[in-house]
């Protein structure tokens, strides 16, 4: 009897510890407060915990003065994914130097190295998504892909659709992922994205522009600009533009 309450207390705790490290699906906000006033590099946690496919994952947000530089750590159990917020980026990815503006987005595999500078005027900000898959890393995969990456804002060509358009990033394996699919949807003002529809892959839509309504299972939730909105798999879902401008959104998903 004393080993059958002992075992039923571990799996009591080992189910709430589960529930309190899995992901919610919700709206997060960029809670970084800086103006361009500090002298220091800043991030803040969007969000952290464990996902449906990943072991651990995260979204930073990093804010970085003019003249100061972040270092991305290497490791060789996680991919990072980046996306240029605001400012301009000079980046040295392993050997490959490339400058990003707003929009851009850079896919380091595990083991590789980064550094972001902003050697520009005005404040730099960034979204860092660390993750990893726990033992199901590929690292060949990633490599046979194309390994890191960086892909320019300037060279994903527009293709316009009757509620607004589309921009189209990449859609490829990496070492963490089977499929690691990313584009941007412009979406006008008082068009919905789709029907509210669910998949088994899970989301996040990344807010760059405008003010949505997302409806996250039978909840209603805002979406401003900077906001990142976590969707698990097979959450029903859709947003709708509730402002005065297009919405402009990244819509990444995983498997």
């Amino acid at each position: 009897m004393k080993f059958r309450f002992t075992l039923y207390f571990i799996l009591i705790i080992g189910l709430l510890q589960a529930q309190k490290n899995s992901l919610q699906s919700k709206v997060y906000q960029w809670d970084i407060n800086n103006n361009g006033n500090s002298a220091k590099v800043q991030k803040s946690t969007i969000f952290g915990g464990k996902g449906g496919v990943l072991a651990k994952h995260a979204m930073i947000g990093i804010s970085i003065p003019t003249g100061k530089k972040w270092e991305g750590k290497v490791t060789a159990q996680k991919e990072k994914f980046y996306i240029i917020k605001t400012g301009i980026a000079d980046i040295a990815l392993n050997d490959q130097k490339s400058q990003l503006n707003r929009g851009s987005v850079v896919c380091v595999l595990p083991g590789d190295k980064i550094q972001i500078k902003n050697n520009g005027n005005d404040l730099l900000q960034l979204y860092e998504m660390s993750y990893s898959a726990g033992e199901k890393i590929n690292i060949e995969r990633g490599v046979k892909a194309g390994g890191s990456f960086i892909t320019l804002w300037d060279n994903i060509k527009f293709k316009p659709h009757e509620r607004g358009g589309v921009r189209q990033f990449f859609d490829r394996p990496t070492a963490m992922f089977n499929r690691f699919d990313i584009h941007v949807t412009q979406l006008n003002v008082g068009f919905k994205s789709h029907e509210p529809h669910t998949h088994v892959n899970e989301e996040i839509i990344l807010m760059l522009d405008g003010n949505g309504e997302m409806q996250i299972g039978t909840d209603h939730q805002k979406a401003n600009p900077g906001d990142v909105v976590l969707l698990g798999s097979n959450i029903l879902h859709n947003i709708t533009n509730v402002g005065s401008i297009p919405c402009l959104y990244f819509a990444i998903q995983w498997n």
